[in-house]
Order: C-alpha cells, then structure tokens, then sequence
C-alpha cells in the first residue's frame, strides 16, 4: 500500500500512538487509524503466535493482501502487497504497495522491521515495523502461517482505560487462496477476529496491474 493507504499488513507506526502496524499488514499508523473497540486488547495469551518462526522463509516472496481490517490509510487501496527484503544490520526492508482502482498506477510506502524479540527461544513470529523513527514498538504479531499460502496478522494497543485500537489482515503469497487454505483462515478469523469487519481485497487479473507508478 502507499503511504496514504497502506500490508499488508504494516502501516501502522505513524498511525496507532505513532503506529498500529503492517508487515503487515504490514503497514504503519497513530491510534485513530485501526478499529477502535469498546475494551481493552485481550490477553496477549489468549492470541496464539507462531513459535519456532522461520523469517527466511516468511520473508521470500511476495505477499498479497487477501483481507483486512480497514485502516484509513488503506481507504480505498485494492491490490495490495508486501515484499520484504533482509538488510545485513539484520532488519528487514518492508514495501507495501496498493492501487486506488480503476486507477492502476502502484503506489508504495518504504518501511524497516525488526524481529521483537531476536534472543527469544523458540522465537516467536512478532515483529517491530516502523515507516518513520525507530522500530521499537511489537505491533506485527503473525498468529498463524504455512510461510507460502497464508498469513494472519493481529495487532491491538489499548488507546485509553476503556478503549483499544486492533488491525489484522490476511495475507497469502498468492493472488486468491483455495478452499482447503479458506477454511483454516476462516477457522481463525472465526475464533480471533470479526469477520464482519474484515474487508476483501481485490486481487484479480483483470483489475491489478502491479505496475510500479511511484
């Protein structure tokens, strides 16, 4: 996504308290830009996280956004994607583009990310992403993926005593996901998120050109 819109799953650092996310989900924001719920964030217990995370694996390719919890900086933005690129520091470059169909021209936002919690054994799928200032904020938790048909991303941050701010997308390294990966996805979106408040996005051949526009 672009700078204006979004990861997939990843905007989140300029936008929940400067950030929310996406790897993302990505891709990066301050608190007003996630879904905003009447609670606090649930036990970060009660979330599951990849254990055993494999990031040359996660990292390679490049991840379409299947669905997504809306975000402002994502209003509006089809087509999106993620690439992410290891740095020799050990970070991670992460470019999450989208198009704001009919227009096909790509736009994208530049970010870095870090794993959270590096020395962790076993490490775990959480990642700190950032498109301005440093990554020091645990905003990209990957709850479950298979590393090439799909990922699920959540993040929450409580905004005040009573309120929080969440994001999560469904992301795949392909443009549509089939039934039998449908219907894990769907099993967790059921069970960890709304699925009435996740939105699809486009991906089709017909309508997303992917073609680099600035």
């Amino acid at each position: 996504c672009a700078s204006d819109c979004l990861p997939e799953a990843i905007m989140f650092e300029r936008s929940i308290g400067t950030f929310v996310v996406l790897l993302l989900a990505t891709v990066a924001v301050p608190s007003i830009g996630q879904r905003i719920v009447n609670q606090l964030c649930p036990d970060p217990a009660s979330r599951p996280v990849v254990q055993y995370f494999d990031l040359e694996r996660y990292v390679e390719g490049r991840w379409y956004e299947i669905l997504r919890y809306e975000q402002y900086f994502e209003k509006d933005c089809d087509c999106g994607y993620a690439t992410y690129t290891p740095q020799t520091d050990g970070s991670v470059r992460v470019e999450n583009c989208c198009e704001r169909l009919p227009n096909t021209t790509v736009k994208c936002s530049i970010g870095k990310a870090v794993v959270s919690f590096p020395d962790q054994f076993p490490l775990e799928g959480k990642f700190n992403v950032t498109f301005g200032g440093p990554p020091n904020n645990s905003n990209y938790w990957i709850m479950e993926t298979d590393y090439d048909n799909f990922a699920v991303i959540y993040y929450c941050k409580n905004i005040s005593d009573s309120k929080s701010a969440e994001a999560a997308w469904v992301l795949s390294k392909q443009r549509t996901i089939n039934a039998t990966v449908r219907a894990v996805v769907d099993k967790l979106v059921d069970k960890y998120l709304v699925r009435q408040d996740m939105r699809v996005t486009e991906q089709s051949q017909e309508k997303c050109k992917y073609t680099t526009g600035g």
